[in-house]
């Protein structure tokens, strides 16, 4: 069975100070916009943002997935104003260089091993 769960991980350069943060939400619709506004408030100001894939799983009893990228110059994330449900950091999200990467990650929430 699928869960509900917000993945993330984040990647950090020195020079100039930038953080990258990847998250995959998999939850409702509705659910997924407002994660990604507590997320947007929390880590403002955001220089750029990128959604690489996001879509209904199948046979997941309405879930969908969202899987972006957010760069900031914001280290600090506090994930209880985030979301209460799961959350994991998770070394999957690490970026890739094209959005084909992110293909054996995307197929893995189709077939909901994630």
């Amino acid at each position: 069975m699928i869960e509900r769960k917000l993945l993330y991980y984040r990647e950090s350069k020195n020079n100039p100070e930038e953080h990258i943060w990847n998250f995959l939400i998999i939850n409702e619709e509705r659910e997924i916009k407002l994660i990604k506004q507590n997320i947007y408030s929390q880590l403002n100001p955001i220089y750029e943002e990128k959604t690489i894939d996001q879509d209904l799983i199948p046979y997941s009893n309405g879930l969908h997935y969202q899987l972006f990228t957010l760069k900031t110059v914001n280290y600090h994330l506090d994930l209880s104003k985030v979301y209460l449900g799961k959350t994991i950091k998770d070394r999957r999200l690490q970026s890739r260089t094209s959005k084909d990467g992110w293909n054996d990650l995307i197929n893995k929430v189709y077939q909901g091993e994630i």
